[in-house]
């Protein structure tokens, strides 16, 4: 008796395959393997002005910022800004506040024609997040402090101002 070879869709070679695919974008995707590892800001401000995608560690103050620039969404470029690490010698409440904290910034490509790794913090409003919270956090209390060590000032000359239209 002679065996019939049937010619069939060789499906255990494509599983493997699609598989292996998988499991490469996994590791491309997950460790940033597209993106450009920029080592200086030139790099990266070139990077940010063409809204390509980069990645660019630096230390700023002795805290360890992480920029990704992730690529074009529409009509704006989509940039990560995280702190990874405060600085040594900062207080725990800023330490709890900050570190690992990240925000999303999608900023309108016209606005980085001439943009800079110093200027990015002045484009705030673009972004949203933990680290974006966290600034308005303290910003916020900054005033609240200047407010109240000033209101005695301000008390007291309106008293003065109030005595003397009596």
């Amino acid at each position: 008796m002679v065996k019939e070879k049937t010619v069939g869709f060789p499906t255990k070679k494509v599983v493997v395959v699609v598989i292996i695919l998988a499991v490469a974008f996994f590791i491309v995707y997950y460790f940033d393997l597209l993106k450009t590892n920029c080592m200086d800001e030139g790099c990266f401000n070139d990077a940010v002005r063409g809204c390509n995608q980069a990645k660019f560690l630096v230390v700023r103050n002795f805290n360890y910022y992480r920029y990704d620039i992730e690529g074009s969404k529409g009509d704006s470029c989509e940039i990560n800004v995280a702190i990874k690490k405060m600085a040594i010698g900062s207080s725990v409440e800023q330490i709890r506040r900050f570190e690992g904290k990240s925000m999303v910034c999608l900023i309108p490509e016209s606005k980085l024609s001439d943009a800079k790794l110093e200027n990015l913090e002045g484009l705030l409003n673009y972004c949203s997040g933990p680290l974006k919270e966290a600034i308005y956090e303290l910003i916020i209390e900054k005033l609240y402090t200047l407010v109240v060590s000033n209101m005695g000032q301000v008390v007291g000359e309106m008293g003065e101002l109030v005595k003397g239209e009596i």
